[in-house]
Parts: structure tokens; C-alpha cells; sequence
């Protein structure tokens, strides 16, 4: 992954609140012992970890606002994650996808925005509870799998 592909998923993993400004930090330390780190390394390195506007600002410097296939797949594998996990329940990781369409430049990938939409409608036209719902649930979880 490019050095603009990391900076692209730090800045979209930090919107959506699948990482915290301290990993973003440690990530441009490491980039700063490298040869001929980018100047916007050091913005990033001596900002703030709480401060997340800034960090979103500062990797978009090296970024842009593009989100290559790569960046989202990565995205994906966090969500998964968290929702295996526990961290994230189910309606809070349909709000982290939703939210995806929303925020991050997903509309240069139509066919990828569309199956996140389908996978929204399919769960919302369901009841809770329903075997239906389960159907549709158990559809959004091994999509996001199969993408982590």
C-alpha cells in the first residue's frame, strides 16, 4: 500500500471511529525513521492525539480524497473486527457502513456503493427479531468477511 493509500485509510478509519488519533500518531513515527519521510509526517507526528480534525486534515495533505479499493477493503476489515469482536453492535456497524456512502469517496466505486446500499434496505425493510432479520444480518456479517 502506497504512502498516500495509508494516509487515505487513517484519515477515513479516524472519521468513521474505527481508530483513535494515537494510532495515527504512532503510525507517522514509524514513518519518520524511514529514509525521506514526507514533511507531512511531522505535522501529523506532533499532533495532538485528540485532535481529530486536525489529524484528518493534516493525512488528507498526503492523501487527497481519493479511497482506493485497497483503503476500503482495509475499512471493512476494521468493521468486521469490531463487530466479531463485540465492540460494535450489529445496528452500530449498519450505521459505520451507512455512513461510509455518506462520508468517503465511495461514488468513483458505483457497484461497491450499491451493495452497501442493498445490504442497508435488505436489513431495514426487516422486522427485528424475524428470521428474516437474522437472514439479512448474517448476509451483512459474511459480506463483510469476505472483505476483511
Amino acid at each position: 500500500m502506497s504512502r498516500s493509500d495509508e494516509a487515505a485509510f487513517y484519515r477515513a478509519a479516524l472519521l468513521l471511529g474505527l481508530i483513535r488519533g494515537d494510532e495515527v500518531i504512532r503510525w507517522a513515527d514509524g514513518v519518520l525513521g524511514e529514509d525521506e519521510p514526507p514533511a507531512a509526517c511531522v505535522e501529523i507526528a506532533t499532533t495532538p492525539p485528540d485532535d481529530l480534525t486536525l489529524l484528518r486534515e493534516r493525512l488528507f495533505a498526503l492523501s487527497g480524497d481519493a479511497v482506493p479499493a485497497a483503503v476500503a477493503g482495509r475499512l471493512f476489515g476494521l468493521i468486521h473486527r469490531d463487530l466479531a469482536s463485540g465492540r460494535r453492535s450489529f445496528p452500530d456497524s449498519m450505521t459505520v457502513l451507512k455512513q461510509m456512502r455518506a462520508f468517503i469517496a465511495l461514488d468513483r466505486d458505483r457497484d461497491l456503493n450499491e451493495q452497501l446500499k442493498a445490504l442497508g434496505v435488505a436489513v431495514a425493510v426487516t422486522v427485528p427479531g424475524s428470521p428474516e432479520r437474522a437472514a439479512a444480518e448474517r448476509h451483512v456479517r459474511d459480506w463483510l468477511q469476505q472483505r476483511a
